[in-house]
């Protein structure tokens, strides 16, 4: 591999977005419609949990698990703020802004779950994307069990089963 690959595969990437050519959409997120915003952030956390369960089967990929299950919080959080509020995902341009309308709702009672999240994801994500610390499997996977359990708990207080592919998946 040289430059000239390297130029080619950009191109080729290039020209299958201009041409609007990207293939066929995955099979998880076709039942969302483009233009709600909400299932969007829905599929995008119902995937990224679909993939941290095909990680979790075999694999040592405990760094992917663990930014994949931050992801996840965040995309379910996100679904349930476009869902069950006024705003859209484009009100969300820090990562914080998300968790700080998140607890402000009291969505999660007195638990403080969010603000406990968002603290230990500002001390933590970026010295875990970093490879200042290292996940261990124990960590990553406590870190996807806890993405579960949030995405479960927001899509039953959304009531929105119906549209939630993570049962599908399992």
């Amino acid at each position: 591999m040289g430059l000239n690959e390297v130029v080619a595969a950009l191109e080729h990437a290039e020209q299958l977005l201009e041409d609007d050519q990207t293939g066929p959409a995955q099979d998880s997120l076709s039942w969302q419609r483009a233009d709600d915003d909400a299932d969007i952030q829905l599929g995008k956390a119902c995937a990224m949990l679909g993939t941290c369960r095909q990680l979790r089967q075999g694999t040592n990929n405990y760094v992917s698990i663990v930014e994949l299950s931050f992801n996840a919080i965040e995309r379910s959080f996100q679904f349930y703020l476009v869902e069950m509020t006024a705003a859209e995902s484009a009100d969300y341009i820090k990562h914080e802004e998300v968790f700080d309308d998140i607890a402000v709702r009291n969505v999660f009672s007195d638990e403080d779950v969010a603000g406990r999240i968002e603290a230990f994801r500002s001390e933590h994500r970026a010295r875990f994307y970093y490879d200042i610390d290292r996940p261990g499997r124990d960590f990553a996977m406590a870190m996807h069990d806890l993405a579960e359990e949030i995405h479960q708990y927001l899509v039953e207080f959304a009531d929105a089963h119906s549209r939630c592919s993570c049962d599908d998946r399992k």
